[in-house]
């Protein structure tokens, strides 16, 4: 095989291997996305973190992109108190809190008109996120922020009130974790919070069970795909949208819960 014939070879193969790769050929997938953010906001040299870090230009990429396929931005409450409606929708959802949402993900999406659910870390309001190891840390909204998040529409939901994972808890501080998380934002917010996000996407019956006493009307995972319905509120799939990825990664996300085998 001459180098031409070679390189043609070798670069068909890269193409098919590429292709394959990415979930293109997947069927679309039933149901409402839930896309799962976490920090708006610049990357940092060589932090593994940055998975998490979405950069403005990319985030406002992500909006314009919802927008020109039909998608209207909405919290998960929005969902779940209409879960049947014929408009296109996309639950847009933010993890830990980070005061990054609302100095520069909340001016986008209003812009937009979209609603959003961020789950805030109840215990650690005004700090910053010690569970994750990086120093220094990311700061949290404060009280008087989300009181203006939710002044803008944003839905408040809870993140546990110490982010720990909550199968290895006992029952009492299982409950300090859940309910009690719940009646702090209540507090803070002077609204009633009824979405739940499990810490490190950590969870068992014993937990479902114990957000649904808590009073919440449904609770999101962090395994990846799209629920088809809301038949389990309380396991409700999502998408991760990474700081790492690619925007084709996002457009098939979007649609077939991931991107990538």
């Amino acid at each position: 095989m001459n180098g031409a014939l070679l390189a043609a070879a070798s670069g068909g193969a890269a193409a098919l291997g590429l292709s394959l790769r990415f979930n293109w050929w997947r069927p679309k997938r039933p149901g409402t996305p839930i896309l799962m953010h976490h920090q708006v906001g610049p990357h940092r040299p060589g932090s593994p973190l940055n998975r998490w870090r979405v950069t403005q230009r990319d985030f406002d990429w992500q909006l314009d992109t919802l927008q020109r396929l039909g998608y209207r931005g909405v919290a998960l409450r929005d969902l779940v108190a209409s879960p049947a409606t014929a408009t296109r929708r996309v639950v847009l959802t933010f993890d830990d809190g980070y005061r990054g949402v609302k100095e520069r993900a909340l001016p986008a999406l209003l812009s937009r008109g979209f609603a959003a659910t961020v789950f805030v870390v109840a215990d650690r309001t005004g700090g910053v996120n010690d569970w994750d190891g990086e120093t220094p840390g990311e700061p949290l909204l404060a009280a008087d922020e989300i009181r203006a998040l939710h002044g803008a529409g944003i839905e408040i939901g809870s993140h546990g009130a110490t982010h720990r994972a909550l199968t290895r808890l006992d029952d009492a501080d299982l409950a300090r974790e859940v309910a009690g998380s719940r009646e702090t934002l209540e507090r803070i917010t002077g609204a009633p919070v009824t979405s739940f996000c499990y810490p490190y996407g950590d969870f068992d019956d014993r937990v479902v069970e114990a957000v649904r006493a808590a009073g919440y009307r449904a609770a999101t995972v962090i395994r990846g795909g799209i629920s088809k319905d809301l038949s389990d509120p309380f396991r409700l799939k999502r998408v991760a949208v990474r700081g790492t990825h690619t925007r084709l990664d996002f457009v098939l996300a979007l649609t077939r819960g991931r991107s990538k085998l």
